[in-house]
């Protein structure tokens, strides 16, 4: 029982080095997270080593940090877009006037030539 006693003791050793690496991340996500990484070494037929256990649970939690939203967003309005090159004063965009298909009107169908099929069979 002596060495489940002291695989127990380097576990939590590990898991309060680690919640106190990463104090915005739960308790339980960390315990979590080293008890996944503990099952994976060992179905992948590792040794689980407490040091490569904190180097792999250091990287995912730091990924989970990173990878958290902020807090608090800033509102910050959508940048607006480049000046047109040709002098235009606002970005070209078409108004329903301008395009049938926006203001509901059908369009004209385009009228369908044979002359090119004509010239075809010459």
């Amino acid at each position: 029982m002596e060495r489940g006693e002291s695989l127990a003791s380097a576990a939590d050793a590990l898991l309060d080095r680690l919640c106190a690496r990463f104090a915005d991340v739960p308790a339980e996500t960390v315990r979590h997270c080293l008890d996944d990484l503990w099952c994976c070494c060992t179905h992948l037929g590792l040794t689980p080593d407490t040091t490569l256990i904190e180097r792999l649970a250091a990287s995912r939690l730091t990924g989970i940090v990173k990878g958290r939203p902020a807090r608090t967003p800033i509102a910050v309005p959508p940048p607006l877009p480049p000046p047109c090159p040709r002098g235009h004063a606002e970005p070209r965009t078409l108004s329903p006037a301008m395009s049938p298909a926006l203001s509901g009107t059908p369009e004209p169908e385009p009228a369908v030539s044979s002359a090119p099929m004509i010239a075809a069979r010459r």
